[in-house]
């Protein structure tokens, strides 16, 4: 999953820093999501999927977070 969360990342051209600040969360809180170290929140995960949808309009969030 840990690639699949950057890679989407990458596509929206956002930063570590930037996502963390769109998610409402502290980079190392990002950071450790992002890692797989700590599980993002419900919330969280559809807030990720709305800015990947910009970019991707028919990704869902199973295909980001669960497959």
């Amino acid at each position: 999953m840990k690639q699949k969360i950057v890679g989407y990342r990458k596509m929206c051209g956002l930063s570590q820093k930037k996502m963390s600040e769109e998610l409402g969360i502290s980079v190392q809180a990002y950071r450790n999501k992002e890692s797989g170290k700590t599980q993002f929140t419900s919330g969280e995960m559809q807030k990720f999927k709305s800015l990947v949808e910009k970019v991707l309009p028919s990704v869902t969030l199973e295909g980001i977070f669960f497959n």
